[in-house]
């Protein structure tokens, strides 16, 4: 049988777990995830009515985050090519009270149907190693923001020295399998687990980040590195 999936079917397979995707990524990150995502929430500007994209919004997590931790946040905008994923998390947003600033789209970050200059901040938690060409979709996010706009980028990255041999295996063997025993889906887990790997990150992403045209890159590792939260500024 083959367990590959191709990164163009990633919706398809984002539609097949939706209803548990934010269980299993509480589960597999011991709970970690929370807390990496409200790095991003805590490091938008303070200033007045920012307008915020969010990719690969999935189930409005990022965007949940954003909306209760930041009150200078004007409006949100997510956009994902997960129909089910869109759904769960516009109801999770609405249910929240945040229906008057929260907006959803059904769309694709490497074509973004947005005017240049049009957002302050560009916000994407593990959904670039999903695209079948990130650097366009960075391309594109330097395009909609306006001169001196955010990105913020949460990945996967992976630990120094020892840690990484426990934490490479941990993405290799325990998080397909965990996934399949709450989900019934290998491949689903199998694929988040193989691009988890394969994503390049720490100065290796900041380089793609400067080449693609943004300025002063800087890094947080978070949790001895495991994950990593990159945010540069357009120029």
């Amino acid at each position: 049988m083959n367990d590959n999936i191709a990164k163009s079917d990633s919706p398809l397979m984002f539609n097949a777990i939706a209803r548990r995707y934010d269980f299993l990524n509480f589960v597999l990150s011991f709970g970690m995830v929370v807390s990496w995502r409200r790095k991003i929430a805590d490091n938008i500007p303070r200033q007045k009515n920012i307008k915020v994209l969010d990719l690969a919004t999935g189930t409005a997590e990022a965007m949940t985050a954003i909306l209760r931790r930041s009150s200078c946040v004007e409006r949100v905008v997510g956009i994902d090519l997960s129909q089910n994923m869109l759904l769960l998390g516009q109801k999770k947003v609405f249910n929240r009270g945040f229906k008057d600033k929260a907006f959803f789209l059904k769309a694709d970050a490497q074509n973004l149907p947005f005017l240049s200059r049009s957002f302050d901040v560009v916000t994407v938690s593990f959904g670039l190693r999903n695209m079948p060409d990130f650097i366009k979709a960075l391309i594109e996010t330097e395009r909609v923001l306006v001169p001196g706009g955010q990105i913020m980028a949460l990945e996967f990255s992976q630990p120094a020295g020892l840690v990484k041999v426990f934490y490479l295996f941990y993405l290799a063997y325990v998080v397909p399998l965990v996934g399949f025993l709450l989900t019934g889906n290998f491949r689903a887990y199998h694929y988040l687990s193989r691009t988890a790997q394969k994503f390049p990150y720490g100065e290796r992403f900041v380089s793609i980040m400067k080449q693609v045209g943004f300025a002063t890159v800087r890094r947080v590792e978070l949790s001895w590195g495991a994950a990593t939260l990159y945010i540069a500024e357009k120029s």
